[in-house]
């Protein structure tokens, strides 16, 4: 009855003071499933270590009794007011942190012309920056597959220079279908043009090669494929071949897989020489 049980001296601390109990836990290694808990809270988060400067304290021999007490709870107050002020310091950091890597996504893609609504199930539209959209495959693509078909307009050479070059003089014809490019919200560069080389025959009775065009610009005279970036070689995927004459007796163009593609890639082939006019970066 004269000596007080290990487990009553420590339920009359905490009566006492719960700060002084806390310290009294770490000396002691008495468990609570509270500071457990939080032990395993912070060490999640890696804010601090629980209360370390309490366990270090050591009074020494001549240090009054009370004094030591008062000394061990101000220790313990100020390291748990420091350690809450770390936490919230780390906390404001991930917050930060986490909004400035959570970047906006980018606004959707109209896909709003025929051309554009011709896209295949497992390709996609991306805009790139310093190149407008471009296509994404989201399957791999086999080395000498077939990626797609390059359609339009079909324009002679004259017709051709007459439309897009302005030395040209235009006829009613040509007035009319500028209009209703300008009406739909269509351009006229010029830089979607494919040429085919048609050579002397029998049939044709040329005296030289001629020329004939495939215009993939108009978005309501084309497919998908209009959207496909240049890329110089060895970057390039795809590889464009064409007929001057196909089955129904125009010109086709289509592409080709040159490599193995890989899930995420953009498809681009090499515009060729002819494109490029002088001082142009080419990549």
């Amino acid at each position: 009855m004269k000596q007080l049980s290990i487990t009553s001296f420590y339920v009359g601390l905490l009566i006492a003071s719960p700060t002084l109990f806390f310290c009294v836990h770490h000396v002691t290694g008495f468990a609570s499933p509270f500071l457990v808990h939080q032990r395993s809270h912070q060490r999640h988060r890696n804010a601090f270590p629980c209360y370390g400067t309490v366990v270090a304290y050591t009074p020494s021999s001549t240090t009054p009794k009370s004094a030591a007490s008062n000394a061990l709870q101000t220790s313990s107050t100020a390291s748990y007011l420091d350690s809450l002020s770390i936490a919230s310091q780390s906390t404001a950091q991930i917050d930060e942190n986490s909004h400035a890597a959570a970047a906006p996504p980018p606004p959707p893609v109209p896909m709003d012309t025929p051309a554009r609504q011709s896209l295949p199930a497992h390709l996609t539209l991306h805009p790139f920056p310093n190149k407008g959209l471009g296509v994404i495959t989201t399957i791999p693509i086999s080395k000498g597959e077939f990626v797609g078909e390059y359609k339009g307009e079909i324009f002679t050479e004259q017709v051709k220079d007459r439309r897009y070059l302005s030395s040209q003089t235009k006829t009613v014809e040509d007035e009319e279908w500028i209009q209703s490019r300008i009406e739909r919200g269509q351009s006229l560069t010029g830089c979607y043009v494919y040429g085919i080389t048609i050579p002397p025959t029998k049939s044709n009775n040329f005296e030289q090669n001629q020329r004939i065009y495939v215009d993939a610009e108009d978005e309501y005279q084309s497919l998908w494929t209009r959207f496909l970036n240049h890329a110089s070689p060895p970057n390039n995927n795809c590889n464009p071949k064409s007929v001057h004459e196909s089955y129904n007796g125009e010109p086709r163009v289509w592409f080709v897989a040159c490599r193995d593609i890989e899930v995420g890639e953009e498809l681009c082939f090499d515009y060729g020489d002819d494109y490029w006019l002088e001082g142009d970066d080419v990549v």
